[in-house]
């Protein structure tokens, strides 16, 4: 059985509390400074925007967050507890889920499967387990599927939970994969440039479906994405990189008017 039953996951957020904390993340690449002190924290139930140049740190930070990455300095802390003794295969189980640039799903398997592949990582299932057919494991299994059907039914892509995931478009595929990440019920979701390849329709609709992953099941969400019509019209927050440095860090109101933030987009006028 998980820690947290689905019906548990909504609830009004909480913008008090500090859920993600952020303090002075250092990483290098050999001589390269990817991040440098990075520094700031997001609260439960906002949605924050994290944008900068290319080359900025960005998806190096996501990667931090994942533990893909272990940085030479600083603390990533979720609720308080700290990261940097995790493991990637600790993540999912502590309440962080993540989408990826390019749609990272199990080609042969069902869209169903894959989206049961999320809540696996919360559950207490072994090969051992698997193998021996328990009942309590039988009585998980159904529940992971009625958690995969619920997260396809929120995506809109519940009619396609028999097809394979390789007959999919782009689109749909980016929704399985956050129906996918959704289904591990985090606390936080981190969606690596969500709006990337979809037309202008598929955008509007991927905002009013991140606002109601907020909104629905108080989940906070972190978002890299250069679509900036986006960014802003989405965020409670929005935290700009830019050279592996926090340039800005406030309301989308105050990130627009900040100069800083400008010469790092357009560059210095002469």
């Amino acid at each position: 059985m998980t820690d947290r039953s689905v019906a548990a996951m909504g609830g009004e957020p909480n913008t008090a509390n500090p859920l993600l904390e952020i303090a002075d993340v250092t990483m290098r690449f050999g001589g390269i400074v990817a991040l440098d002190a990075v520094t700031f924290s997001i609260s439960q139930g906002r949605i924050a925007g994290l944008i900068g140049p290319n080359g900025a740190g960005k998806t190096t930070l996501f990667n931090c967050l994942s533990r893909l990455y272990r940085p030479i300095r600083g603390d990533i802390r979720l609720n308080g507890r700290s990261l940097n003794r995790c493991s990637p295969s600790d993540i999912a189980a502590l309440g962080i889920g993540r989408t990826f640039q390019a749609p990272t799903l199990f080609a042969s398997m069902s869209v169903l499967d894959n989206v049961k592949v999320g809540a696996h990582a919360r559950g207490a299932n072994t090969p051992l387990t698997d193998a021996l057919s328990l009942p309590y494991m039988r009585r998980e299994e159904r529940e992971f599927e009625q958690i995969a059907n619920r997260m396809l039914k929120f995506v809109g892509l519940d009619q396609m939970a028999g097809r394979p995931a390789a007959n999919l478009s782009l689109g749909s595929r980016k929704r399985v994969e956050l129906a996918r990440a959704l289904a591990a019920q985090p606390s936080l979701l981190l969606l690596d440039e969500p709006a990337g390849g979809l037309n202008h329709a598929e955008v509007a609709e991927l905002g009013a479906l991140v606002r109601s992953i907020r909104d629905e099941f108080g989940i906070t969400v972190l978002l890299v994405e250069h679509h900036m019509g986006l960014v802003m019209s989405l965020s409670d927050q929005v935290v700009v990189l830019n050279f592996g440095r926090v340039i800005a860090d406030g309301s989308p109101d105050e990130v627009r008017s900040n100069p800083a933030v400008t010469e790092a987009y357009l560059g210095t006028q002469h």
